[in-house]
Formats: structure tokens, C-alpha cells, sequence
């Protein structure tokens, strides 16, 4: 599997059970992991690895699932299971080679049995989960009664116990306390209670930031509070997340940014722009990009082709077809040599350098550090 399919995420993150933050790495088609300064911790053995979560990573030997703590212990042996999804809340999907669907604990044991008709397990995430089955969906069309496959999306908490009926067309995670579900073609929010928070009646609703979301009325987008009240209106062509305070819409084809009242605070002068991050927005005029601060104006010049998202400190940038790392001077600290890049996390950032996946450190230095001979 190329790891370029998560570029712009980074696989792996820190927790309170491992001791140590480690990155997945790919060698010669074989997966490993290495540590923050480059060393590689559990060697590249693996036909495939996940990042680690709450201490523990699926990964694959002999093209068999399995999961392995921090020093490579296994904790689920290999054969056990046909598919594992990584662990959440100290629970993971889990399906037999029978078909059969089950929740295992972090001991590997049985915690809950799904029917048989159980099409889908998905991980928890604030004390619930998403599961779906199939569904023959019947309609009458040109006078003939005509089936087809559908699927049906339910809720259940950590003790295997239904909070909803198979009720919704798709359903999301619960993400602070709000899951996004879709009933026909419309989208509400559910509460971790099952409870509809917000019947659906918008044609789209985006995730939750700063106590609002962005929604489509009609082909107009506005954003409402957690209650489900409108507090600003349905009137731009299109809308953004919130991110320090303000979020950038689409008027009459230019894009700018509004405050929490809906005010058009930067004017809608932009071709097309990024969300605000450590003070900065990347913004492009005649095909350029620079930087504004909240205040909208230019910190940056616009000298950039392309350019991402500021994160601990450091901002990727576009300069003719190669990527490289701006400071929040503007300044180039890490080389435009990357033919791709992601955001920087826990000091290390995502680059494919000669179409070869590595990472990069805050010093320049590619990872993971060869090995001495």
C-alpha cells in the first residue's frame, strides 16, 4: 500500500501509553517504524502498518492482520481475525474469517457480538459507534417495483446496546458531542444519547469548530450553534470551517473572511485562500500566494505558487514545481526540494523526495536516518 494516501496526515501520534512517539516507514515495500530523531525502533518487516493508537498499531505479516504494542510484542496474533481496525476508546472492530463481527478489548477478548447482519463495524468515539447493514430498498418506477441494494446506518454504545434503529441513509463519528446524519438526502446532528439535535433538513452540514458549523440552505451557506439555531444566515455561494476567529466565504466569485457576527472583516479580494493557523492565512491574488494576518493585511508577499497551512512554526510553500518550509518571517529554513509534503506534527512532517516517502525534521534532515553498515 503507498503511503502517499495519507501525505497530508501524519501516521503517528502521541499518547499516554506509549513512551515514545513513532512514525511508520516504508523500506523496499516492507513496513517498519522509527522514533522522532530518525532511528528506526521496530525494523521494516512488516507487509503493511498502521499508526499506533492508545499504544497499539495493526500491521500485517504473511498479509494477515495482527496488533503489536509499542516494542513490537504481538497482542493479537496473526490469523486470528480477517480484518482489525485500530483501536478506539480501548475497543477495535474486529471480523472472523467466518464473517462474523465482533468488538474485541485491548486483551484481545470478546466484548461485543454483532448479528449476522451486520454488514459494518466502525470504531467508537465518545461512547458510540457507527454500525450499518444491508438493505433491499424498494420504489416504483414507470409503473415496476424495482430493488436495490442499499444500506442502513445505526448507532451502539459500549455495551453492544442499540441507541438508534437502522434509521440513517450515512451516518459520522460523534465529534464534540455531535454526530452528522443523513435521512433521504437531508443532514442533521445526533447527540451521544441518540437524541436528534437537529432534525435534517439541510442539504449539508460541516463538522463542528468553534462552537459553529457551516451549513447549505438551499445552495446558500450559513452556519448554526450546536442547538441547531442559525446565527448567521444563508448568504454566501459558498463557506469554510472557523479557525482563530473567522472563516473565509465566497462572494460574487472572491473569497474573504468573516467574523463570528457573519461581518466580512477581510473583504472578498481572493482567488482562492487557506484557513487561519498561528495568526496566518495564505491567500492568492493573480495566481500568487502570500500570507495575511487577522487583521487582513499582507505580512507575506505574494511570491509563492502554492502554499499550505502554518503548523509549529513552519508553513509549507510551493516555489516553481518543488515544496519547502517557510518561518513565520517568511523565510525559507527548509530547502523547496520535496515533490510533495505534509504539515508538520510532533517535529516531523510527511515528503516524498526523488518519489521515494520519507520525513523531514525541523533541522532539514531527511528521515529515517540510514542505517550504519
Amino acid at each position: 500500500m503507498n503511503k502517499w494516501v495519507w501525505i497530508l496526515a501524519l501516521l503517528g501520534v502521541t499518547n499516554s501509553w506509549a513512551q515514545q512517539t513513532l512514525f511508520t516507514v516504508e523500506k523496499k515495500n516492507k513496513w517498519g517504524f522509527m522514533d522522532a530523531e530518525g532511528k528506526m525502533v521496530l525494523p521494516a518487516t512488516y507487509d503493511y502498518a498502521d499508526e499506533f493508537v492508545e499504544g497499539l498499531a495493526v500491521v500485517a505479516v504473511r498479509n494477515q492482520p495482527c496488533v503489536i504494542d509499542t516494542k513490537g510484542k504481538p497482542v493479537i496474533d496473526t490469523g486470528s481475525y480477517q480484518y482489525i481496525s485500530r483501536f478506539s476508546e480501548g475497543l477495535a472492530a474486529v471480523t472472523e474469517y467466518g464473517g462474523a463481527k465482533f468488538y474485541i478489548n485491548t486483551k484481545g477478548e470478546k466484548v461485543i457480538t454483532l448479528g449476522t447482519d451486520i454488514y459494518e463495524a466502525r470504531i467508537f468515539s465518545g461512547g458510540i459507534a457507527v454500525v450499518a447493514k444491508k438493505q433491499d430498498e424498494h420504489q416504483t418506477k414507470y409503473g415496476r417495483d424495482i430493488s436495490t441494494l442499499g444500506y442502513k446506518f445505526a448507532y451502539i454504545n459500549t455495551k453492544g446496546e442499540f441507541i438508534t434503529d437502522f434509521i440513517f441513509d450515512d451516518a459520522d463519528e460523534l465529534t464534540n458531542g455531535l454526530a452528522r446524519v443523513k435521512q433521504g438526502t437531508l443532514f442533521g446532528l445526533m447527540n451521544a444519547k441518540g437524541e436528534l439535535v437537529v432534525k435534517p433538513t439541510f442539504n449539508n452540514i460541516g463538522l463542528f469548530t468553534e462552537h459553529k458549523a457551516c451549513v447549505d440552505v438551499n445552495g446558500k451557506y450559513g452556519f448554526i450553534n450546536e442547538q441547531g439555531d442559525m446565527v448567521i444566515k444563508p448568504q454566501f455561494d459558498y463557506a469554510y470551517d472557523f479557525t482563530q476567529g473567522l472563516a473565509g466565504v465566497w462572494v460574487q466569485k472572491k473569497f474573504g473572511f468573516i467574523d463570528s457576527t457573519g461581518t466580512l472583516t477581510i473583504p472578498a479580494v481572493y482567488e482562492q485562500i487557506k484557513p487561519f493557523a498561528e495568526g496566518k492565512a495564505a491567500v492568492m491574488k493573480e495566481g500568487k500566494w502570500g500570507f495575511i494576518d487577522t487583521k487582513g493585511t499582507l505580512v507575506l508577499r505574494h511570491v509563492f505558487d502554492n502554499a499550505a497551512v502554518f503548523s509549529e512554526g513552519k508553513c509549507a510553500v510551493l516555489l516553481k514545481r518543488y515544496w519547502g518550509f517557510i518561518d513565520h518571517t517568511g523565510a525559507l529554513i527548509i530547502p523547496a526540494d520535496f515533490d510533495a509534503v505534509g504539515a508538520f506534527h510532533d517535529g516531523v512532517a510527511d515528503v516524498v523526495y526523488r518519489d521515494i516517502n520519507l520525513y523531514v525534521n525541523s533541522r532539514g534532515q531527511l528521515l529515517p536516518v540510514p542505517e550504519k553498515k
